[in-house]
């Protein structure tokens, strides 16, 4: 069992709320241990705890590791930890506390607002003054004939890259100058994408960056959907609406993850009004709106008010790499840092990402970890394969994944993760299959396995359906490598029953598709076990067959009855007439 943490001291220092702050966040992921975070945030668990101790100031490649392992809003807490350093008053103490040299850059660009409440970032008061022409930390330079950085990571592993990562960011620039010139021409543009396809990372060194790059001066407003959306939302338009619009100063403001507005907990009126708000908007002219979401535009449109139709129309897809963008992205961060990536690193990372469609986080990963292992100015294949290649990341993702989720949801995890693995047909195909999210569970249970399982990279989610995102993960997890030996007969049968369930429901469920006999034996005897559990359409199914059992049986006894009754009057009748043939005679005699 971990133990529990120290409680903080008395008092309310801006350095304990720092502190408070981090906790609350973490509490707010879930709650993971120090040593779960430590497998997401690549950072020991003893530095994340003292991060969190309040007793001193954690460095800044600390803080922003234990905010991405937590999912939060990294750039507003690198500002809110500049500004608790530089309350410190002196730049030794920056640069003890890893300043600008030891994370890599500048922190965000000036106009760049994170507003507050949004997501799971701390206060917007640092990042408040900042966009009113406060400190902001300084780029680093490169010198000539020197790498641009020194002691910078090129690559972001799992996470996004984000606006101060945008030297990094290689392979997408055709997709980014696409969009950018949407935004030129647009007052909407539409980013939407699988998970994992590396939309936030488009977004935030592809868009905001550039933009900042390319001589923008106006504000740009990254929004991400929570509790308080509506009310954010409308504080913020109305700032931008009050902000001068000529040339090159227009407001800009980027929502993220728009798909969340869309999940079953939205109340469809408060809904409704965020898109007549940003509807409205766009009509007066006030804001250009560059909105990111995982849901095909053309699932948005049904029903929504006119104002919003806007919003969904040609958006810019953001699909896997091309082999040659793929191979831009390994190998530029790697000469700008001042190192070059081995040729056979190369072939093999491109090799193993082909048809694959969650492996850009994976090769991420993988890449980072290589990185760390560099040796002699060159990224090499040896290194790779002492981390155990692409199988081995796919499987450590997936593990941590696991891990991370409770107890109690292990049992739903462990179905709905082999309902995915048994949808993947016998012959060799180049990608995992996918599996129509109408053949899950439509629940918050679900919902939760698969965002876990997503935002770890092991699965990749789009509107309508889930895959894994590399078939190295069914075939190096040794957790479900076990469950699939164990259970290959059960997993045929419950294949089986969701194939049937679904062609039942698309053909209007007729009666003669019913399950029967052995088949609906087997169903049955399977999710009498713990463990399984079936979805609502098969539940439904299987119900349907066991009432049409019935009835067949009700009517087979009625038959019965039928028939005895018949017999017995048959009998009696037949009885009544030898009783009338026998007697005949002597009647006759007398």
């Amino acid at each position: 069992m971990p133990r529990q943490e120290r409680p903080l001291d008395e008092g309310g220092t801006p350095l304990l709320r720092f502190a408070a702050d981090l906790r609350q966040l973490r509490a707010k992921a879930g709650a993971p241990t120090y040593r779960q975070l430590a497998l997401r945030a690549h950072t020991s668990a003893a530095s994340l705890s003292v991060a969190a101790g309040g007793r001193r100031l954690p460095t800044l490649a600390v803080t922003i590791a234990y905010v991405e392992g937590c999912g939060g809003d990294v750039e507003a807490w690198r500002l809110r930890w500049y500004d608790l350093a530089e309350s410190y008053g002196t730049a030794e103490g920056l640069a003890g506390a890893g300043g600008p040299a030891a994370a890599g850059g500048l922190v965000t660009p000036a106009g760049l607002v994170t507003p507050a409440g949004l997501g799971s970032g701390p206060g917007a008061g640092p990042a408040a003054r900042r966009a009113g022409g406060g400190h902001a930390p300084p780029p680093l330079r490169a010198t000539a004939g020197q790498p641009e950085t020194v002691g910078a990571v090129p690559y972001p592993g799992a996470a996004p890259f984000r606006t101060a990562d945008a030297r990094w960011f290689f392979g997408r620039e055709a997709l980014a100058a696409d969009l950018r010139e949407r935004l030129r021409h647009r007052r909407v543009v539409t980013v939407t994408g699988p998970s994992g396809a590396g939309k936030t990372s488009l977004l935030n060194a592809g868009l905001i960056a550039p933009l900042r790059a390319e001589g923008h001066v106006g504000p740009v407003v990254l929004l991400t959907p929570g509790a308080d959306v509506l009310r954010n939302a409308a504080r913020w338009l109305a700032r931008l609406g009050g902000v001068p619009s000529t040339g090159s100063g227009e407001p800009v403001l980027v929502v993220d993850q728009f798909e969340e507005l869309f999940a079953p907990g939205w109340p469809p009126a408060e809904r409704r009004r965020l898109l007549d708000l940003l509807g409205s908007a766009v009509a007066a002219g006030r804001v250009r709106i560059v909105i990111c979401s995982l849901v095909d535009a053309c699932d948005l449109r049904p029903g929504r008010s006119p104002s919003s139709s806007v919003f969904f129309d040609d958006p810019l897809v953001v699909g896997p790499m091309a082999p040659e963008d793929l191979r831009r992205a390994v190998t530029e961060p790697a000469a700008r840092a001042g190192y070059s990536a081995g040729e056979d690193l190369v072939a093999a990372l491109v090799a193993a990402a082909a048809g694959q469609p969650g492996a850009l986080p994976l090769v991420a990963v993988a890449l980072r970890e290589v990185w760390l292992r560099r040796d002699g100015g060159v990224l090499s294949l040896s290194a790779l394969r002492a981390i155990g290649g692409l199988d081995a990341v796919a499987a450590r993702c997936a593990e941590t994944a696991w891990a991370e989720l409770p107890e109690a949801l292990h049992g739903r995890a462990r179905s709905v993760l082999l309902r995915l693995t048994a949808a993947e047909p016998p012959a060799v195909r180049p990608g995992p299959a996918a599996v129509a999210l109408s053949d899950l569970d439509d629940d918050p249970v679900t919902r939760m396995v698969l965002e876990r399982f997503s935002r770890a990279r092991a699965l990749t989610l789009d509107r309508h359906s889930v895959r894994w995102a590399h078939t190295s993960v069914t075939q190096a997890w040794t957790r479900l490598a076990w469950w699939l030996e164990t259970e290959a007969q059960d997993l045929r049968v419950q294949r089986r029953l969701t194939e049937a369930a679904r062609a039942w429901h698309e053909r209007g469920r007729p009666h003669e598709r019913l399950y029967r006999g052995a088949d609906l034996a087997d169903a049955r005897v399977l999710f009498g076990r713990d463990g399984y559990e079936p979805t609502p359409r098969e539940r439904e199914f299987l119900d349907a067959a066991a009432q049409a059992r019935l009835s067949r049986r009700r009517a087979a006894a009625a038959e019965r009855i039928r028939l005895r009754g018949q017999r017995r009057i048959i009998i009696v009748l037949t009885a009544a007439l030898m009783a009338v043939v026998t007697a005949a005679p002597l009647i006759a005699l007398r």
